[in-house]
């Protein structure tokens, strides 16, 4: 079988933000032969699909480093910057920057000495404490008054810009928008200078934000507070054990000149590729790019994460006691995305778990009704490394959780020993076509070009070459129904899971 190209999620996503259009394209193939690339000396590459139909282009930029690339002490800092994407630079968001550049070097001082002030505990000055916190406060609020607060916003949006927004992930850090195709150049210039000349602007104002963030989503949050704690039990080594956000301790201690050091190491133009869709002329952006990218120092490409975890030995398990409703989470460690085995198990994923029509859906929700909503997919946290296929459920009224549990255990074990049909088998294949086709051939307008544009970069990226996401139609094709009772086997065994509850306070587990 082929190698992995890409996952039934990444299908799905591509799916769903694909906005249909007008003026069907003759094919996907034809789709493959008219991407270009354009490669600076600094090792940055640029992918070209050129759309004439309306005068828009978006782009995606794909940096290759998430949540999975931070070490211990400074947990979240990937996610940080997308923070710190359009905070401006040395030329847009501020009002005298080389006054503000000085009033950082202060605040960086006098924030280190603070940071090691309180880290001494018992034994720290409080009156030291309490007149560097002031210190640092004034200095706050005097760079306060030189930003120009939204600048670069303003400035997209000014020349017709939209959709302006960044995004984090295990894998990877990234950020897009669209703007009218007589505003490259603009774009060009703009987004250059995030990336030869950074600010980290407000970068402690941004870091109280994000402590509030991970307060609502992770802390305040009873799914949210289980999924961290999964991902912790699953993962004994691999950093994909770590919440993308950061822990709350590493959060409230990073610096600025912390951030620098993350950002000199992992954004070089050799670890990111940025993906170009819409109404643009390969000449001109060369010729563009030539000129305002590569300046972009080269890096040394990226760091590849080396810890591998451990072979799981046994099941492990964790149970929330919490007042929210019942939720179960199911892990089974799989490879990741260029792995032979993952076409079959994508499509042990779907047939197990989406839709109406799969396996858990039609038994626990519409037959037994034991449960209220069920789910299965495979690829979190990332595709980058061996990821995990989870599967979900939420037991209706009166179930007990682990009796739902047991029902989904019962669906895979038949997989496991009957196989799946003929019939599902070609189900799966059959939507996974028609998504993957429609979708391309709907890559109409700003959304269509947003949504190639990541896919492009994301098999660029993960999948190594943006050749693959084009032969993913080989690998659903390619797959078979021994195949996916194979994968089953293999991978959804008990020593292989991780489980994680929440249960009702007093209920017993």
């Amino acid at each position: 079988m082929r190698a992995r190209k890409l996952t039934a999620g990444s299908l799905a996503a591509l799916l769903l933000t694909l906005i249909l259009a007008g003026g069907a394209l003759a094919g996907y193939e034809d789709i493959e032969g008219e991407v270009q690339e354009i490669v600076l000396d600094n090792g940055l590459k640029i992918l070209l699909l050129e759309r004439h139909e309306v005068p828009v282009f978006s782009f995606w930029t794909y940096v290759n480093v998430g949540g999975a690339d931070e070490v211990t002490n400074l947990t979240g800092l990937a996610h940080m910057f997308e923070h710190m994407a359009f905070k401006g630079t040395q030329t847009v968001g501020t009002f005298d920057y080389k006054k503000e550049a000085k009033l950082f070097e202060k605040m960086d001082a006098v924030y280190l000495e603070l940071r090691d002030e309180r880290w001494k505990g018992e034994n720290a000055d409080a009156d030291r404490i309490a007149e560097l916190e002031a210190e640092f406060t004034e200095l706050q609020e005097q760079a306060n008054e030189l930003v120009d607060a939204n600048a670069f916003g303003r400035v997209v949006e000014s020349n017709g810009g939209v959709g302006m927004n960044a995004m984090t992930s295990a894998d990877a850090t990234q950020y897009f928008y669209s703007m009218p195709s007589n505003k490259l150049e603009v774009w060009a210039a703009l987004e250059s200078d995030r990336y030869t000349n950074p600010v980290l602007r407000e970068f402690y104002k941004e870091r109280n934000v994000i402590v509030e963030e991970r307060r609502m989503r992770t802390e305040s949050n009873p799914q949210g507070r289980l999924f961290e704690e999964f991902l912790a039990l699953a993962y004994l080594g691999h950093s994909y054990g770590q919440p993308t956000i950061g822990h709350r301790s590493d959060i409230e201690a990073y610096s600025r000149i912390d951030a620098y050091e993350f950002y000199e190491r992992h954004y070089g133009a050799k670890n990111m590729v940025i993906a170009v869709v819409g109404d643009v002329y390969y000449d001109e952006l060369k010729k563009l790019a030539e000129k305002y990218f590569s300046d972009i120092p080269p890096g040394n490409g990226g760091v590849h994460v080396r810890t591998v975890d451990p072979q799981q030995l046994g099941e492990r398990r964790v149970v929330l006691e919490d007042p929210a409703q019942p939720f179960l989470m199911i892990g089974y460690h799989i490879p990741d995305a260029r792995h032979e085995d993952m076409p079959a198990v994508s499509a042990l994923a779907d047939i197990l778990g989406q839709g109406r029509s799969s396996r858990l859906y039609s038994s626990l929700v519409k037959e037994s009704q034991t449960s209220l909503f069920t789910g299965c997919f495979a690829g979190l946290p990332g595709d980058r490394y061996p990821s995990l296929l989870i599967a979900l459920g939420v037991p209706n009224a009166g179930v007990d959780i682990q009796d739902m549990e047991q029902d989904i255990y019962d669906e895979i074990e038949l997989i496991k020993s009957e196989g799946v049909t003929a019939e599902e088998l070609a189900g799966y294949k059959n939507r996974a076509r028609a998504e993957f086709i429609q979708g391309l051939r709907g890559m109409m307008g700003m959304s269509g070009n947003i949504a190639i544009a990541a896919q492009l970069c994301y098999a660029e990226m993960v999948l190594g070459d943006w050749r693959e996401l084009f032969r993913a139609l080989d690998d659903i094709e390619a797959v078979t129904l021994e195949d996916v009772q194979r994968v089953a086997n293999e991978y959804l065994v008990k020593s292989n899971r991780s489980v994680g509850m929440i249960v009702t306070e007093n209920q017993d587990s």
